[in-house]
């Protein structure tokens, strides 16, 4: 029975975590075509919830395996674990690289709405000369 648990949380990591990446790096380098402020700002928040989710289970899925490998004592997953530790220092990096490569940040950054600038309807006069736009 732990094998299979301790194989789940390997599987976890060597799919769940580059599948989170790589839709995060998508939903990052795409333009969608959003309509209103809000929606873009939720379509930013949940792509970095993602991002962040993939980034803490890169460290976290193969540190409690090889904690509760340890625990254990199964030197078969302890082997197993200590080779995901060396593949999530190797995400890290290349995470690291695409972050350096983009244009904006990978974490933080919100997308472009339609939503039109709001129309001037009324003017108010300032001192200096200057007056309302058309009287």
């Amino acid at each position: 029975m732990k094998r299979i648990g301790l194989g789940m949380l390997l599987l976890g990591w060597l799919y769940g975590v580059p599948f989170l990446l790589i839709v995060g790096l998508i939903r990052r380098t795409s333009s969608p075509y959003l309509d209103t402020r809000a929606q873009a700002q939720a379509f930013g928040a949940t792509t970095d919830t993602i991002l962040t989710t993939a980034l803490v289970l890169n460290l976290a899925l193969p540190a409690a395996g090889m904690l509760l490998a340890w625990l254990i004592r199964d030197r078969y997953w302890i082997r197993h674990f200590v080779g995901a530790l060396v593949g999530a220092a190797l995400i890290y990096c290349a995470v690291a690289i695409a972050g350096q490569a983009a244009t904006t940040p990978l974490i933080g950054w919100t997308p472009t709405d339609n939503e039109p600038e709001p129309r001037v309807t009324r003017c108010i006069p300032t001192s200096g000369g200057r007056s309302c736009p058309g009287g």
